[in-house]
């Protein structure tokens, strides 16, 4: 029989007539199911984040400043640094955009932590640079506040004058009260630097980004007239907003509240991973505040993933997800160190340059100081190592020494986590201002608000000092030795077998040099001791009976043994899962801030500027030299003896 079915003119088979009509019946009912055939084709949707959170200002990268040669690879040892990281990011970019939409975000504590944090009201560097780099958008950290609502504002304020700021996401930040303090952050939102929701469309895909600052950062918050309303309530609203009103294809929460273990060890706990589990219409979580580099990502609700780089521009996190009929799937994720093997942006680099003679006027030039000058010589890295004591002891020996130093006091103490930085040998050994300001550069003061914690004094007795170590010495699991205590003029003995605050069994007052005697710690003896510690420190231990619910008993007081009349605001325990031990601000009684007179102007004692007093009175060996940090065995005196 013949065959009916036509040929082209190549000779190939046509369809019938009658398969040609079936066919376009068939194409045109699929046509009307789906509404249009390209949206059927364009259901799958890769998209690439890249992403940084908790900077801290580290502008520079993490090894001796000397060292650091941005421009050139396989010469030095540095983690970090923004030219390297925008070069990164330039080439990751380059990289992924012909496979769909890239963003570039960034989690918060964007500031603090370096002495380019110290001046961030002068410059708005950090936003500034951000801007540079090519972010998207960031969120607030708990540490944007470090100056209090007002110098938030004013640094914004120098980054959008400028015209170099990147959009702020601060969905549950509220600063619409009247106080005078929220003035800049409400003219920032006015003209919408600063806002609730962002919405990119890129790449024909609607993404939908807002910004959470956690309830474990809001313990550490110096928010001031700021309120802070609950995070997962805020993501809901902010979800049906973006998804009904705004139309968005994808939510992503910028959300600075951290993540933890599970009880079986794995990272499946923390703010973060509640806020994706509460409200299942977010697609995407980037995660911070808990300064953890995840290797892989969370995967919370059978879809929603969680992700966090790490800390201080270390690592760059590149999440790259395929959209499937609304199926969020992770392709890939991966954090690509940033270290030597990048060349640096000579832009960046020289525009950092630019910075820092604004940083040694504003931070260091009233003390004597400028931001490059060598201070001093490590024979050795000196790590601040939370678990290993021993490792630790010579840092945190030499930041307690110098504390004592500072105001004569009969104790000084201090926790692991309030020295933010070790010290690294690197090359020549040399420390600069900058490196080791990083030991000791958060918060501001009281009798001026210029960069750097105040030393504060008050007198205890020995069964009051007992109580202190004893809430220190309670570990938190998650995050091991974060407020282990360090002194000076006091070592202590623990027995971590006997019941809960009451494993401390004696103390010393003393040192090596004049011998240690043992002091009463049962309550008998009233006797006080001075002790000088940072003030973030003391806002701690002023609330010890609070945290304790009165089971440990300690009141500050002057040396006449009578209590300070201003308190600092009492505060919820803050060893939750945080970096970080930074309490909100309360007033603090002016006379247990450590002073002293520069010409014939009277300056607080800063915990910096006692590190850097005391590096300088270390013995020269050679002519035009620099002192050299001692290691040796009276350094390294661990003063917490572990027995039993």
């Amino acid at each position: 029989m013949k065959s009916t079915r036509n040929q082209d003119i190549a000779g190939r088979e046509m369809p019938s007539r009658r398969e040609f009509l079936a066919r376009s019946v068939a194409a045109g009912a699929a046509i009307l199911l789906s509404g249009d055939l390209g949206l059927v084709a364009a259901e799958k949707t890769t998209f690439t984040i890249l992403h940084t959170n908790d900077l801290h200002s580290n502008f520079i990268g993490l090894s001796p400043a000397l060292d650091y040669t941005p421009f050139s690879t396989g010469t030095d040892k540095t983690l970090g640094g923004y030219a390297r990281l925008a070069a990164l990011i330039r080439q990751r970019k380059e990289a992924r955009e012909g496979l769909g939409a890239v963003l570039i975000l960034d989690d918060g504590d964007y500031s603090m932590g370096t002495a380019f944090g110290g001046a961030i009201r002068e410059t708005g560097a950090e936003l500034q640079l951000l801007s540079r780099m090519g972010y998207d958008a960031t969120t607030f950290g708990n540490h944007e506040f470090d100056f209090g609502p007002d110098g938030l504002g004013q640094s914004i304020g120098v980054a959008a004058k400028a015209g170099r700021v990147p959009p702020i996401v601060a969905s549950n930040t509220n600063f619409d009260g009247k106080d005078a303090t929220l003035a800049d952050l409400q003219s920032l939102a006015k003209d919408g630097v600063i806002r609730r929701h962002l919405v990119i469309e890129r790449g024909g895909v609607r993404f939908g980004i807002f910004g959470l600052l956690g309830k474990e950062a809001l313990v550490y918050t110096n928010g001031g007239a700021a309120s802070f309303p609950d995070a997962i309530e805020t993501a809901k609203d902010l979800v049906n907003v973006l998804r009904e009103k705004e139309k968005v294809d994808v939510v992503i929460c910028l959300s600075h509240g951290g993540v933890a273990r599970g009880k079986d060890g794995k990272f499946t706990d923390g703010d973060d991973v509640r806020v994706a589990e509460a409200v299942p219409g977010i697609d995407v979580v980037i995660s911070g505040h808990s300064h953890t580099a995840l290797q892989e990502a969370i995967i919370v609700n059978g879809g929603t993933p969680v992700v966090q780089a790490g800390k201080y521009g270390q690592n760059l996190g590149e999440l790259v997800i395929t959209m499937d009929g609304g199926k969020v799937t992770v392709e890939s994720y991966q954090l690509h160190p940033i270290d030597d093997t990048i060349a640096g942006d000579r832009a960046i680099a020289d525009e950092i340059d630019g910075y820092k003679k604004t940083v040694s006027r504003v931070v260091f030039a009233a003390r004597g100081y400028s931001i490059d000058q060598p201070l001093a010589v490590a024979p050795r890295d000196l790590p601040n190592t939370f678990t290993d004591i021993a490792a630790s002891a010579p840092l945190a020996n030499l930041v307690t020494d110098s504390f004592r130093k500072a105001t004569k006091a009969d104790i000084a103490i201090t926790a692991n986590a309030l020295m933010r930085a070790g010290l690294t040998r690197g090359k020549s050994g040399v420390q600069t201002v900058y490196d080791v300001f990083a030991v000791a550069p958060l918060g501001a003061g009281i009798l001026d608000t210029t960069a750097g914690s105040a030393l504060v004094t008050a007198y205890f007795t020995g069964q009051e000092l007992k109580h202190m170590l004893e809430f220190l010495l309670v570990d938190n699991p998650s995050h091991p030795g974060e407020i282990f205590p360090r002194t000076s003029g006091m070592r202590f003995r623990y027995d971590t077998s006997r019941p809960m605050f009451d494993v401390v069994t004696s103390i010393e007052i003393g040192d090596l040099e004049q011998g240690y005697r043992a002091i009463d710690i049962t309550g008998e003896d009233e006797r006080l001791y001075s002790l000088t510690c940072p003030l973030f420190f003391g806002k701690i231990a002023v609330a010890i009976p609070t945290f304790t619910k009165g089971k440990l008993t300690l009141v500050p007081k002057n040396k006449e043994g009578q209590p300070f009349k201003e308190r600092t605001e009492l505060l919820n325990d803050p060893r939750g899962d945080t970096p970080d031990l930074l309490p909100p601000p309360g007033t603090v009684d002016k006379s247990s801030v450590d002073t002293m007179t520069e010409g014939g102007a009277v300056r607080e004692t800063k915990e910096w500027q006692a590190i850097m007093d005391y590096i300088r009175s270390l013995p020269v060996n050679t002519q035009g030299g620099l002192p050299m940090i001692p290691v040796d065995e009276r350094a390294s005196e661990v003063r917490a003896i572990k027995v039993g």
